[in-house]
């Protein structure tokens, strides 16, 4: 009896969720402790923290999260234009068109100064808001590269149901949220270390995890 493989579109392959959480990870660490304390990723935190600056009357300093949360908004809004617009150009895929938009987005950031904070966290949370709604699966199980709470949450209850029923699916996709929890884990310790060594430059790293999944993508499906 011949059995057959599934086969995952490359986009939904375990190299490029890998690839995409250390990115994530790496993002948030880079405009926390860069680029003003402000997360690019996680915008319920920036939600709360802008809304702590109203209630103590910062106007103004609320703006600097309100900026992100609005700027990750535009990059999902961008996402769905490019995808709806045209599925294939040529030999491209819409998603990597996407990934050229990103890597050029942040050699950009890498060369702003520190008194154009603001305009490098707004592009890297628009960024963000593109790689949350282009690549929403990591084999066929719906998981976020740029946050953590949802995977948190989905891995606890697929774990759980795995155990309890013996449910050697639900392990698998438990196992998935951990280790995509975990690398986003390790994006943040390469984050914090490089951004001592290379300031702003060290967004250059996330570049190159993105051009290395825009190579990749030219395969187009994984077993």
């Amino acid at each position: 009896m011949e059995i057959k493989m599934k086969r995952w579109q490359i986009s939904e392959s375990i190299i490029v969720g890998v690839l995409l959480a250390l990115s994530g990870g790496f993002m948030d660490a880079y405009s926390y402790i860069n680029r003003g304390k402000v997360f690019a990723n996680a915008e319920t935190g920036n939600i709360i923290l802008m809304t702590l600056k109203i209630c103590e009357g910062k106007f103004l300093d609320s703006i600097n999260y309100l900026i992100p949360i609005l700027s990750f908004a535009i990059g999902v809004a961008v996402c769905e234009i490019i995808k709806h617009r045209k599925e294939k150009i040529n030999i491209i895929h819409w998603r990597q068109i996407i990934v050229v938009f990103e890597i050029a987005a942040f050699v950009f950031v890498a060369f702003l100064p520190q008194d154009m904070n603001q305009v490098a966290n707004s592009i890297i949370s628009m960024i963000s808001g593109i790689q949350f709604a282009t690549f929403p699966k990591v084999r066929g199980t719906a998981m976020a590269t740029t946050m953590c709470t949802g995977n948190l949450k989905s891995g606890t209850q697929n774990l759980y149901r795995g155990i309890k029923t013996n449910d050697k699916s639900a392990l698998e996709k438990g196992l998935y949220y951990y280790i995509c929890i975990f690398v986003f884990i390790m994006g943040t310790m390469m984050g914090y270390f490089a951004v001592n060594f290379f300031a702003e430059k060290a967004i250059l790293f996330a570049a190159g995890m993105m051009t290395v999944i825009f190579l990749i993508m030219f395969k187009e499906f994984e077993n």
